[in-house]
């Protein structure tokens, strides 16, 4: 690891986060035709048909549970999801389907098992079809993510212009630019439902990338106070201070990433299930491999090119600068 260049490899760099990019929209493109407008929806953005149960006693959910799948099994359609719920005034079930299950069917299934579980006078329960389309982007929660996504990146940009240079400011943009493509373009190839959660990640994303960034940056600035480390070319600074990040930046990613499985066992053990726990901890999970790939190889192999530049612009304006004094005739 003490020998590994970080700053010459951009152009590998450059070729892996492109191809996963590209596969990444690939298949968000092949999946869009397939997935209700939008690559990867999850319970929150999907559209569905639904035929909702409310029962009370002396039914229990396996009876219910019965009767409702030999009704679709009747009808010829098949649900691919189910979400149960209970409260002081009965319970009930949501069978959801595609959006493509011909609606006839479901009616249908719907009537017979009402017809089931409705007795006369005394209402023990009833079944009734309804259907959800979602329109992805279009809701105030999309907007509000946006506006916290926006808001996060601003911020990190100020801050580096403040704290730090101008340089790092830009290689910090351009990290959280490039981490936010690889982590929507993994989400697409790994087929994680895009929920609020996840889309809160995005935000998660551009704080992590600050953190791990501002390791980086202050590595640096500690080892300008040391002669031998002015005494390096801009390739060597910044290969010398990301060496010296790698250790602390890496345990961050595989802390989170770690504690994020844990999570993830934890929540399916709980029963939890797919749309509960799954997705926003798989996101969570891709988000700090996105992080340290992006934070400990990409970031700087593109900051020690402007560095390069910045550098070698303030020589030249410093010889320039000396040339002219030495120009000027002192005075007789």
């Amino acid at each position: 690891m003490t020998k590994f260049r970080f700053s010459s490899k951009m152009h590998l760099f450059i070729i892996i986060s492109a191809i996963i990019v590209a596969i990444g929209l690939a298949v968000g493109l092949v999946c869009r035709f397939t997935a209700n407008g939008f690559f990867n929806p999850g319970a929150d953005y999907a559209s569905y048909r639904a035929v909702r149960v409310e029962y009370t006693m002396p039914f229990t959910e396996e009876q219910v549970s019965e009767i409702c799948e030999s009704a679709f099994d009747e009808n010829g359609v098949s649900y691919y999801a189910s979400v149960s719920a209970s409260n002081a005034g009965g319970s009930e079930v949501e069978y959801r389907f595609a959006s493509s299950v011909d609606e006839a069917a479901l009616k249908a299934a719907a009537e017979s098992i009402n017809s089931q579980v409705g007795l006369n006078s005394d209402l023990l329960g009833s079944a009734y079809y309804s259907k959800f389309t979602a329109e992805f982007g279009g809701a105030n929660d999309m907007m509000y993510a946006g506006i916290a996504l926006a808001a996060a990146v601003v911020f990190q940009f100020l801050y580096f212009v403040i704290r730090y240079k101008f340089t790092m400011a830009i290689s910090a943009f351009i990290a959280d630019l490039h981490n936010l493509a690889l982590f929507y373009a993994l989400v697409a190839i790994t087929r994680v439902q895009v929920s609020l959660s996840v889309v809160a990640m995005s935000v998660f994303v551009v704080l992590l990338t600050m953190v791990c960034c501002g390791i980086l940056f202050d590595k640096m600035r500690k080892n300008f106070r040391q002669d031998g480390y002015k005494a390096m070319s801009s390739f060597e600074q910044v290969d010398a201070a990301s060496r010296e990040s790698f250790k602390l930046v890496t345990l961050i990613n595989v802390v989170l990433a770690v504690a994020f499985l844990v999570m993830l066992i934890f929540g399916l053990f709980a029963g939890s299930g797919i749309y509960g726990i799954f997705m926003p901890c798989a996101g969570g999970i891709i988000a700090a491999a996105v992080c340290e790939y992006g934070t400990m190889f990409f970031t700087p192999s593109v900051y020690s090119r402007l560095k390069k530049r910045a550098d070698d612009y303030a020589a030249k304006k410093a010889s320039r600068y000396s040339g002219a004094k030495k120009s000027v005739k002192p005075a007789e």
